[in-house]
């Protein structure tokens, strides 16, 4: 009997050890898509898989798309795909695993009511923010400022709080936001939206966001890295289908559960957030070659090796 007990603690024992730990690089704290990951973790949806997940804050873009090329995580998540192809064309090794947002719908500018600016058509001469150079907030104010024609100044500002003092104070006139920041005040009248991610017909076909991995972490870690897509869809799914993720969304967020719920609902639609596909590469790499951040005209041809798109089998 005490043999078998024994034998019963050392397998105890063991299994935790098994558990592989992955270093995982989340922009922008707190929003509804960057907390998939966290919603996940909190459910034991990774510990199930063997995992256990390390986690990092970035502003997003180029800081994530470093932590990822020096190795320091394995993982980056939510991040501007005009950034990772332009490292990619540059030879970094770099390799998308999903898609994480199609479409801005999440996206939002904003000006000071007292500014007078309610459009970027009326901003001619202002300065607008953005989260990281390739981030798909740079994506995004880019495409917007060309459709409007306006004569506005991209400024990069960081994240949301940043970018919202940055407003307040008047050393930007117009900042970037994703609900449940800035909703409150929008609703108060403080701020007004002067535009809104999706106003560019064609970015609501665009993956603009996605998650991805070093080519080496790829390889070394085949396994792990594949166990990971597949919590990461499952934890996507969990999280529109149990009430619970609204809590963790507003407990999260520090505001009521019912402008969570409204900031989900109307801003981070399911279907915007499609793993298994990345949409609108021709239109993205125009834009790249445009806004300078591949050397030549490519094509998706040219970036096939690019995607190892995993995580499909969770379904």
């Amino acid at each position: 009997m005490i043999r078998w007990v024994l034998l019963l603690a050392g397998l105890l024992a063991w299994f935790p050890a098994c558990a592989e730990t992955l270093k995982v690089a989340i922009p922008q704290k707190g929003n509804w898509d960057t907390s998939i990951v966290l919603f996940g973790m909190k459910q034991g949806i990774f510990k199930a898989e063997g995992l256990d997940i390390d986690v990092i804050y970035t502003q997003g873009g180029a800081p994530t798309l470093q932590a990822v090329i020096s190795g320091s995580v394995d993982i980056g998540m939510a991040t501007g795909l005009l950034g990772v192809v332009g490292a990619y064309s540059k030879g970094a090794p770099v390799r998308v695993i999903s898609a994480e947002t199609t479409g801005a719908p999440d996206l939002f500018w904003y000006a000071r009511k007292d500014s007078g600016i309610t459009s970027l058509a009326n901003a001619n001469g202002k300065t607008a923010g953005y989260s990281e150079p390739g981030s798909s907030t740079d994506l995004t104010l880019r495409a917007l400022i060309d459709q409007a024609h306006a004569n506005v100044k991209p400024v990069a500002t960081g994240g949301i709080p940043g970018t919202t003092t940055q407003v307040m104070s008047g050393q930007i006139d117009m900042g970037w936001s994703v609900p449940p920041f800035n909703l409150q005040e929008v609703k108060n009248g403080t701020l007004v939206i002067v535009a809104h991610g999706n106003d560019v017909p064609a970015i609501r076909d665009e993956t603009i966001r996605v998650n991805f991995v070093n080519a080496s972490v790829l390889q070394s870690k085949h396994d792990a890295i594949a166990r990971f897509a597949r919590a990461y869809v499952k934890s996507l799914d969990w999280s529109y289908s149990d009430p619970k993720a609204i809590e963790y969304f507003a407990e999260g967020m520090n505001v009521p559960v019912p402008l969570a719920q409204e900031a989900r609902d109307q801003f981070y639609p399911k279907a915007a957030m499609e793993p298994g596909e990345v949409r609108g590469q021709e239109l993205m790499l125009q834009q790249a070659l445009d806004y300078k951040f591949i050397p030549r005209k490519m094509t998706p041809a040219d970036i096939a090796g690019l995607f190892v798109i995993m995580g499909a089998d969770a379904k």
